[in-house]
């Protein structure tokens, strides 16, 4: 499968909770390519969260800059590729405790599956009222590369919340696959103890 190491990486950082990349917490060695495209190599430093800018500097010895995701056309670390996102609404905080999407304006997402449809891995920073903590909410995201509007699409993916509120979420999943009845129908049967690497795959198998 493409990007399996991604996949896997994704899935074993959402089950063990830590939600957290290598360069969360610490600079890591990285590349990010600017809006005029030249590439910049050296450490990075970035917390998953709409909140955060990406910080960068050559070495250890050198002054960190931050760069928005207007900034950059993407960065990597970790064998690991981000890209900006804009303008979409997230599954976090708001909607597991009341059912109303969150806006996101911009953000950073990891780049799950490029393709005929574009799949991404976001987490974004909400508050749980339940727990009275600030908590990382998994959302994949999917976007038809065709579309001249490049609409983001997104999804909730192991947040603690009813099951009706998944079943919710899954309508505009089905507007943009509305032309593939046998992924429809897999989204449909589609539990949150589920595997969601097999809907990836079938995204996946749409590009080859």
């Amino acid at each position: 499968m493409k990007q399996i190491f991604s996949l896997i990486l994704i899935f074993s950082l959402i089950f063990s909770y830590a939600q957290e990349y290598s360069f969360a917490k610490k600079f890591n060695y990285g590349k990010v390519i600017l809006k005029d495209e030249s590439t910049l190599e050296g450490e990075l430093k970035w917390f998953p969260s709409q909140n955060d800018n990406l910080k960068f500097r050559k070495s250890s010895t050198e002054s960190t800059v931050k760069y928005k995701p207007t900034d950059v056309i993407s960065f990597s670390s970790d064998n690991l590729k981000f890209v900006p996102l804009f303008n979409f609404k997230a599954y976090a905080d708001s909607y597991a405790l009341v059912g109303i999407l969150t806006t996101i304006n911009e953000t950073f997402g990891e780049v799950v599956s490029e393709g005929k449809f574009n799949i991404y891995f976001t987490l974004i920073t909400g508050y749980n009222a339940v727990s009275r903590t600030i908590e990382s909410y998994p959302n994949f995201v999917f976007q038809d590369s065709s579309d001249p509007e490049k609409k983001l699409v997104a999804y909730p993916y192991m947040i603690r919340m009813k099951d009706k509120k998944y079943e919710k979420a899954k309508e505009n999943l089905y507007i943009l696959f509305k032309d593939y009845p046998e992924i429809v129908e897999k989204i449909k049967a589609f539990k949150k103890e589920n595997d969601f690497i097999e809907i990836i795959e079938m995204v996946e198998e749409l590009s080859k």
